[in-house]
């Protein structure tokens, strides 16, 4: 690979003159003399889990608009083809059929449930799969789906080995933390639980394990749950279901210090609006990119695309999330594995899965500020660190308060 590459997006878009190479070729339709290449992207739009996934959504799309308009790649036009799942996992298949009928050789998908659901069908299709979140059942055994970040058992391991070290202090507290967990009972609700629970038990010294609760998907009154876990120290909750349990357990006046994994910043002004920041004040959670306040080329980039294209909503889309600038950065990558895929393949007109395939199980990149990134023959998920953000109420934003750590993966 060209170690510098992905240094010419933000270069050129420094000086005005994005120079990029990438995008995704499935020898597809020609249009004014370019090839057409479809990426599939199958996400939630209208679902639960849409408050944090709608601007992730607006950055994929206009990272391609920004592209295809600048001319990035020469003879080659990118385009999206969108599938709303509704967060209902009977919609996968019916999802990705719909993205392989309109000339998908790749599939960008949001959520690790449709990812499971798919892996299967992926391998025998011979269509790849770019996931943003998951689990690991996509990675054990190793097959066509490719993440975009790491497992959030992973990230949550990490977060308590830093609550450990970093955040309570055992001498003045006299005992080890109470920890506790509510989510909803879908993959990555359990898998979540279970790496909590486990992590903790196999840690007496430093944790005591209260309790884990699963409730349906969809449920948004959690009145057990918060009295199940009232006299915990941290307590993690996750997703869309998070925001209404810790509105319905501050609500109670119970102070414990909620922890999450990276999905947290997706959810800022939705947790914001739903908890308060006197809520949310001292929260903490990792995350493995950057945030707007952060000083980064690549929130240069994602601000510059997105001042382009959403200026009446900027500061909405800002305000609310960090995954517009987070799909910047991801996609960055993602093209960048598209490219590489393509100039293996010897062009836009002979890529297919099994060239994306071929590309990913070597890909490796170095962004500006960030560890390596890699994937290897056996290795599905390219980040390795993550950093801790801590929820303040006095900016009434997220501060980073960590360097880069790397993962604990047991």
């Amino acid at each position: 690979m060209k170690k510098d590459r992905w240094k010419r997006p933000i270069a050129c878009f420094l000086v005005l003159a994005l120079m990029a190479v990438l995008c995704l070729g499935c020898g597809g339709d020609k249009a004014d003399g370019k090839v057409t290449i479809v990426i599939g992207e199958m996400t939630d739009l209208t679902g639960p889990a849409s408050p944090a996934i709608i601007p992730f959504h607006y950055g994929l799309q206009d990272i391609i608009k920004y592209y295809n308009e600048e001319g990035f790649i020469p003879g080659v036009q990118l385009k999206a083809v969108t599938y709303d799942t509704h967060l209902n996992p009977a919609r996968a298949i019916p999802g990705w059929e719909w993205c392989i009928e309109r000339g998908a050789e790749v599939v960008q998908v949001m959520l690790a449930t449709d990812a499971e659901t798919l892996k299967t069908l992926a391998e025998r299709e011979k269509v790849a799969i770019f996931t943003v979140s998951s689990t690991e059942y996509l990675e054990d055994p190793p097959g066509w789906v490719f993440g975009s970040s790491c497992l959030d058992t992973d990230q949550l391991r990490t977060m308590l080995n830093w609550i450990s070290e970093e955040h309570w202090d055992y001498t003045a507290e006299g005992s080890v933390p109470k920890v506790g967990y509510c989510g909803w009972r879908d993959p990555m609700g359990i898998e979540q639980e279970r790496a909590l629970r486990e992590y903790c038990q196999a840690h007496p010294d430093k944790f005591q394990w209260v309790d884990g609760f699963l409730a349906p998907v969809g449920t948004m009154s959690f009145r057990p749950e918060i009295e199940g876990l009232k006299d915990c120290d941290y307590v993690c909750p996750f997703g869309t279901a998070g925001a209404a349990f810790m509105k319905g357990f501050r609500a109670k006046g119970y102070d414990a210090t909620f922890f999450s994994d990276a999905s947290a910043p997706a959810f800022r002004g939705f947790y914001a609006d739903m908890v308060g920041w006197e809520g949310l004040d001292g929260s903490v959670c990792v995350f493995m990119n950057r945030l707007w306040n952060e000083t980064d080329p690549y929130i240069d980039l994602a601000s510059e695309i997105l001042y382009r294209y959403r200026a009446d909503e900027a500061e909405e889309i800002i305000n609310a999330s960090s995954s517009y600038a987070g799909a910047i950065i991801i996609n960055v990558m993602f093209l960048e594995l598209l490219q590489e895929a393509i100039e293996e393949a010897g062009g836009a007109e002979n890529f297919d899965g099994q060239a994306f395939y071929d590309a990913a199980i070597k890909f490796e990149v170095e962004l500006e500020g960030f560890p390596k990134r890699f994937y290897t023959d056996t290795k599905r998920f390219l980040t390795d660190h993550v950093a801790v953000y801590e929820w303040s109420a006095e900016v009434e934003d997220l501060v980073r308060v960590s360097d880069w750590l790397p993962l604990i993966t047991e």
